[in-house]
């Protein structure tokens, strides 16, 4: 069973024009405290993976060892630092994310045999590469290509074993990177 989870919180946030992983959510200073809170009901250990230690409140930071900001920075950052086999992945702007949609992932991984590199969701929108759990045998490819500049969640997962497993519902994986989508998702 995956026991740890790892909220990718190091992006930009341009088109937000502010970080939103700082921003208040569902009672919570931020939508990442908000994150972390939601994956320690289901997960033996919560990282958050960002460029900086950032955050207000008490958690275990895996920084990016690279410079450049992207997921691939991000994946390459925590399998260097962790031990784990397969960690599940989560984006700080995806807190639509229900229990449900965890744990039909959860079980959908440990059922594959074998198991695959990277089994991600794919809702309505498309593929959610931000909402999955990734295996460590990627590390060598990821590496890779960062090393040739390639940051495309795409490239990844087009180069290793990959599996999808499909959602009815789009609004559990929106994405909140605009003022509009947070002011959307606010009670």
């Amino acid at each position: 069973m995956i026991q740890s989870a790892v909220i990718f919180a190091g992006g930009k946030s341009s088109r937000m024009g502010e970080d939103k992983a700082l921003l208040p959510l569902g009672g919570y200073p931020s939508m990442a405290e908000f994150q972390y809170k939601k994956l320690q009901q289901y997960f033996e250990t919560v990282y958050l993976s960002s460029k900086t230690d950032k955050f207000d409140f008490a958690a275990p930071i895996l920084k990016d060892l690279y410079p450049a900001h992207s997921p691939m920075v991000a994946l390459a950052s925590i399998f260097e630092q962790l031990g784990e086999e397969a960690l599940f992945i989560l984006s700080v702007d995806m807190p639509m994310v229900t229990e449900a949609e965890i744990e039909t992932l959860r079980k959908q991984y440990q059922s594959s045999h074998p198991k695959p590199d990277i089994l991600i969701a794919q809702s309505p929108r498309g593929l959610e590469p931000l909402c999955g759990i990734y295996h460590r045998d990627i590390l060598p490819q990821v590496k890779k290509l960062l090393s040739q500049d390639q940051h495309r969640m795409r490239t990844l997962m087009e180069s290793v074993s990959t599996q999808t497993v499909l959602f009815q519902d789009s609004h559990s994986f929106v994405n909140v990177n605009t003022p509009e989508e947070y002011q959307a998702i606010r009670p």
